[in-house]
């Protein structure tokens, strides 16, 4: 009976040991909010930044446009940076950025700067989002230079080596490259996150943008692809870690989408109706890259992109048509705390 007992015993402790393990191998799954700061006033965002965090969401980002991306351009649109800083003082735990900046818009040294001050504003919250930069029409009515997508993607290749070297330990620093030019270049004060704030580089482009992810990004951002797409993406990213010997799992995948979340399916599908009649598309090719129905189903399309590579989900929340704050709760309180589970 002994020799029993302690057979019992040990076989509890090794399936401890292995249920610990198999937990500890999940991925950690994350909520953030993307609050497009179109069509709406300082106070709103303000409400919904606070409510945000009260709510568990892991991160808060805005966009970085000058007009709205959608809706009427003439109406109001809010610059990112500077809301980033009110962003920082407004919350004091979500991880904070841009979701992401162009490249057209600024000198990276400027950028680099302006970084590392909402990094410290914020106690070491930031991330830096940054891309090749895509609305042509913003780019025109302000008289911003927008070249061929081959040459923004050269110039974000150059920009992120400046950005990364100025953060670096070096007291100054020189550059000549074939867009941008340093010459002694000092920098202080260095960020507060150490080596440096994490970079979330964001689009798909397998020739051009997936070699910047596999060099410089800590997150990876990808704009609305149905699974089985994100899982070829995947595959293409770690090939290119694989040809410069990084560890591609460092690299946190985070995706971008509308929420459509309702108790009632039927409004679900109302809604989308209303969106594919708008697109001139089938409800299906809305539904296949969005998060929509009721809790349930939201969960279940949730797993289809944990079992994609994806461990970091960003809610697009935008006007006109679309805050959704009720929405929005439903999703923290009947939706998250599934997940909570994989941290």
């Amino acid at each position: 009976m002994k020799r029993y007992i302690e057979i019992l015993v040990f076989w509890w402790v090794c399936s401890c040991a292995v249920s610990v393990a198999a937990q500890d191998s999940q991925p950690r799954i994350r909520f953030g909010l993307q609050v497009a700061q179109q069509h709406t006033t300082v106070e709103e965002l303000q409400e919904i930044w606070k409510e945000a965090e009260a709510l568990g969401f892991d991160s808060l980002w805005t966009n970085d446009h000058l007009l709205p991306s959608v809706g009427p351009t003439d109406a109001a649109n809010l610059e990112a940076w500077t809301l980033l800083a009110a962003m920082a003082v407004v919350t004091s735990r979500v991880q904070i950025g841009t979701l992401v900046s162009s490249n057209t818009f600024r000198h990276p040294a400027v950028l680099a700067k302006m970084a590392t001050t909402i990094d410290h504003l914020s106690r070491g919250r930031f991330v830096l989002g940054i891309g090749a930069g895509w609305f042509a029409r913003e780019h025109e009515a302000y008289g911003i230079p927008f070249p061929p997508l081959a040459q923004r993607a050269a110039e974000l290749a150059e920009a992120l080596h400046v950005i990364t070297h100025l953060w670096g330990a070096a007291p100054t620093v020189t550059f000549k490259g074939r867009y941008y030019t340093l010459v002694e270049a000092p920098f202080m004060p260095k960020p507060l996150q150490q080596p440096h704030p994490p970079i979330m580089i964001g689009g798909i482009g397998e020739k051009r943008i997936l070699p910047l992810v596999a060099r410089y990004a800590q997150m990876w951002n990808i704009p609305n692809l149905p699974p089985d797409q994100i899982a070829a993406k995947n595959t293409a990213l770690e090939r290119y870690c694989r040809e410069i010997g990084r560890n591609c799992a460092e690299i946190e995948r985070s995706y971008l989408t509308p929420l459509y979340l309702k108790a009632d399916p039927a409004e679900v599908h109302a809604l989308l109706e209303r969106i594919a009649d708008l697109r001139k598309v089938s409800v299906e090719e809305v539904r296949s890259s969005v998060l929509a129905g009721d809790p349930v189903a939201v969960r279940q399309q949730l797993q289809t992109y944990i079992d994609a590579g994806v461990t970091h989900f960003i809610i697009n929340l935008r006007r006109p048509g679309l805050y959704d704050r009720e929405g929005v709760r439903l999703f923290a309180k009947e939706v998250m705390p599934a997940f909570r589970g994989n941290r």
